[in-house]
């Protein structure tokens, strides 16, 4: 048989300390006709026909350098939140996505698009997005992404007076129905505004504190939480009495691997989407519906338009849709390209595949959720504070100033802040420093002292960013750069 060999070169440069342009080549070589290669950057895609089992497949998929600083993985949802619906494209323009494909399971056929509720787990920035047990594809804070069965847990910890109690929610964005009168559940701004389900009490939670307790519809604060009671009489009597308006709160997520009973806390796992069942697991084909939970028939045996997500043999991110198979032909399918771990999405009229401005593949219903690759404007810059990962929060460069989030830093060395929000000036107490900075002003007081910066502090997001030098000066400490993982690690007394 003749064999076809072409090579594409493509460029893209990376704006690194604003000095470092990096090119990056990718030849590909295939040895059938009929493959297509579209590539742009770090982020590529390509179609293939594949031969496997005495079928013909066709594949299309997106590779994506994971460790490109320009880039962030997450999963997103409809814009009004979790149980919504949203077409595929608008997710994708909405996020400025440079990839994506359709994620989790969700609740397709219910009647009411307000409660089609995904069924996997999600994480986004070290945080749970929705809780669940699953084959996950889960990226870590070292820019590499594993196939890995793993469970969400949290724990929530209240101080009232000299003592505490702690709680573990039944999940994080679910409603598991009216029936179950003794759930409890924790809700983020994912889930969208507000929760109003009757027969409930909502705890209110801002700014690390109970805020408001109530029976009424309540509103989910910016960068605060609520949490659902069910008015059961277990709840009433062995719950509810422990929470109090201005107490305390203390959080703390974690995810269990259901295969080797490691528990590790979220701050080890980036992003991540739960579906299945598991394809391929270090180049070796591994399918057991009943280890992940599948017993459908549209699963397990019937031929059907699929989605997948894995790496391939260098560790970059793979994700893309086929032509209707079976989940045991997938996998042989994936492996003969070259796909070292691997496990399936959603699929049917749910397969959606996005690269560089290019719906590759459409589906045929609105969508849930999806997992994407982000292009932000700039060369996002990793920190680590004593040995800490900040998930929530990336530094970034302006002209040749490393900016870094001071919240996130802050918090993982303990310091008292206060912000004034009128004034737009922050106080900070560590140790025997104490900082005072205010938004626009090229300026810090140290224990009383003006000191000049050479960017201002600015507001992104809701949160203040500042130079790194100021951070370190300020406080004292040391930092070191990693550049593969282009991260700055903050050692702080």
């Amino acid at each position: 048989m003749l064999s076809k060999i072409s090579a594409t070169l493509v460029h893209g440069t990376l704006n690194k300390a604003g000095k470092i342009a990096l090119i990056f080549s990718i030849i590909g070589i295939s040895f059938s006709f009929g493959e297509n290669v579209r590539a742009e950057s770090s982020v590529f895609d390509q179609s293939k026909s594949v031969s496997y089992n005495g079928k013909s497949y066709a594949v299309t998929w997106v590779t994506v350098d994971l460790k490109d600083p320009t880039l962030r993985v997450k999963p997103v949802t409809a814009v009004t939140g979790i149980g919504h619906v949203e077409s595929f494209s608008s997710m994708m323009q909405r996020n400025h996505a440079a990839a994506g494909i359709n994620g989790a399971f969700f609740d397709a056929y219910e009647a009411d698009d307000s409660q089609r509720f995904p069924n996997g787990l999600m994480i986004k920035s070290g945080q749970v997005m929705h809780s669940g047990e699953n084959q996950a594809f889960t990226v870590l804070p070292d820019k590499t992404g594993i196939v890995q069965r793993i469970k969400t847990g949290m724990k929530v910890s209240v101080k009232h007076g000299g003592s505490s109690y702690t709680f573990e929610p039944w999940g994080v964005n679910k409603y598991y129905g009216s029936s179950q009168i003794d759930q409890v559940v924790w809700y983020t701004e994912d889930f969208g505004s507000s929760i109003d389900f009757p027969g409930t009490t909502k705890i209110v939670i801002e700014e690390s504190k109970i805020k408001t307790i109530t029976q009424n519809s309540a509103a989910i604060p910016i960068d605060g939480q609520v949490v659902m009671v069910g008015n059961s009489s277990n709840n009433t009597k062995n719950l509810l009495p422990h929470l109090h308006v201005g107490d305390p709160i203390a959080v703390s997520s974690s995810s269990l691997n259901s295969d080797t009973g490691l528990m590790m806390g979220l701050p080890q796992i980036d992003a991540a989407v739960g579906a299945g069942p598991l394809l391929l697991k270090n180049g070796i084909i591994d399918i057991n519906t009943q280890r992940d939970g599948f017993t459908d028939p549209k699963i397990t045996t019937n031929a059907n338009g699929r989605s997948f997500i894995g790496t391939d043999g260098l560790g970059r991110l793979v994700m893309g849709t086929m032509s209707s198979a079976t989940i045991s032909n997938m996998a042989g399918v994936l492996k003969q390209l070259g796909f070292t771990d691997a496990m399936n999405l959603d699929g049917g009229s749910s397969s959606a595949l996005y690269s560089n401005g290019v719906e590759l593949t459409s589906p045929g219903r609105l969508l849930s959720n999806a997992f994407i690759v982000e292009r932000m404007p700039q060369a996002q810059i990793q920190i680590a504070v004593n040995g800490q990962f900040v998930n929530e929060f990336r530094g970034y460069l302006q002209t040749e100033t490393t900016m870094v989030p001071l919240r996130g830093i802050l918090e993982r060395i303990g310091a008292d802040f206060k912000w004034d929000g009128n004034a737009k000036s922050l106080t900070v107490k560590h140790g025997n420093q104490q900082l005072f900075l205010r938004v626009g002003e090229k300026a810090v007081q140290v224990n009383g002292k003006s000191q000049g910066l050479v960017e201002a502090p600015i507001i992104i997001d809701g949160h203040i960013y500042l130079p790194l030098r100021a951070v370190i000066e300020s406080l004292g400490g040391q930092v070191s750069w990693d550049q593969n993982l282009y991260r700055a690690s903050l050692s702080i007394p």
